[in-house]
């Protein structure tokens, strides 16, 4: 199934980890899951909510952050609020809000390693919460698709490391990570 084209250009044409690659189901998915939320009428601050109360659904370890990104040539956002996954990757889908549809600017799920944009921030709590999710959303957590291509690639190690220190995927809060300022 094609996504039809709406206010942005299609997926492939401004995600970067999709640009010139095959179809396979995990990016299928990954696409579907994005575009759900990037249709959400939401700034920074509610999506970053709303995306950290999906991944704590699913088991997901994940640090809410809080601060500003800069991207030269293009301007900063300060403030602004993003999820950085524990394997180094970030998902911001909103400084396009701001900064406009520059392709330098990131949208869905960016690597650490991005030339060109410096993201500085402090990590913040989300604690789970149907009501307020409903209120920014309208619709229940259920409602929105697991986001399980996010937890393939770790999920042996993140399990066995768990397991050993006694903190399982249901784990209720997003963990904080140690953040380095970059």
């Amino acid at each position: 199934m094609e996504l039809e084209q709406t206010t942005r250009p299609h997926w492939r044409a401004w995600h970067p980890r999709h640009r010139g690659l095959g179809d396979n189901g995990h990016m299928h998915e990954e696409i579907r899951w994005l575009a759900s939320l990037d249709a959400l009428r939401l700034e920074c601050d509610g999506m970053t909510r709303v995306i950290s109360n999906l991944l704590q659904r699913d088991g997901i370890r994940h640090t809410p952050m809080a601060g500003r990104l800069a991207i030269e040539g293009v301007g900063q956002i300060v403030p602004h609020c993003w999820i950085e996954l524990e394997d180094g990757r970030r998902i911001d889908l909103r400084a396009r809000m701001w900064l406009g549809d520059d392709p330098r600017v990131p949208h869905g799920i960016v690597s650490t390693h991005a030339l060109g944009m410096q993201y500085e921030g402090e990590p913040f709590q989300v604690v789970s919460n149907p009501l307020v999710f409903w209120a920014l959303t309208d619709r229940t957590m259920d409602a929105f698709a697991p986001a399980s291509f996010l937890a393939a690639p770790l999920l042996a190690s993140q399990m066995a490391s768990a397991d050993s220190s006694g903190r399982g995927s249901d784990q209720a809060r997003a963990q904080p990570a140690s953040t380095e300022v970059r």
